[in-house]
């Protein structure tokens, strides 16, 4: 078992990561932002060092962030990783799908993006925890014509003349 750096950070040192695809409703923030207030700050946030920007940019806790801003903390507690830009992005999927759901177009982002970075469709699979069939459902929702852009086809027709 890895064991992570965990500090105390100025909530000013901190980025919403731009990819996130799970989006809570305004009954859950509200929940979120009871339970807070009510028991203290109890999960702290996931994070890696975003070094263009020297900030500390958020790979799991951004609805926790978003309600510690809007009751004035401070500071929060992360974790933080030492991991690359596309295992944050599928750690975070990974957060997410553990927790809860998605919204299906910003998953179809999430693939095509994570393909773009060079990662073959088997690694993304298995990284993000789909099953070869969601994959697929997910590249569909782009355009067959992306879904299959790296496809090898056989040669099993033959030309005659």
């Amino acid at each position: 078992m890895k064991i992570h750096n965990q500090k105390i950070v100025n909530i000013n040192d901190l980025l919403p990561n731009t990819y996130n695809p799970n989006r809570m409703n305004s009954c859950c923030i509200d929940l979120l932002k009871n339970s807070i207030e009510k028991y203290g700050f109890i999960f702290p946030l996931v994070v890696y060092f975003d070094s263009d920007k020297q900030k500390y940019r958020i790979i799991d806790g951004y609805h926790r962030y978003e309600i510690l801003k809007r009751i004035n903390a401070e500071q929060v507690s992360v974790i933080v990783m030492d991991i690359s830009y596309h295992e944050a992005i599928q750690l975070t999927v990974l957060m997410n799908r553990i927790k809860g759901f998605h919204q299906v177009e910003k998953m179809s982002d999430l693939v095509v993006k994570l393909e773009n970075l060079g990662l073959e469709d088997e690694e993304i699979c298995q990284n993000l925890g789909m099953e070869q069939e969601e994959y697929l459902r997910l590249k569909q929702q782009l355009g067959i014509a992306h879904a299959f852009k790296n496809h090898k086809y056989s040669k099993s027709w033959e030309i005659k003349e």
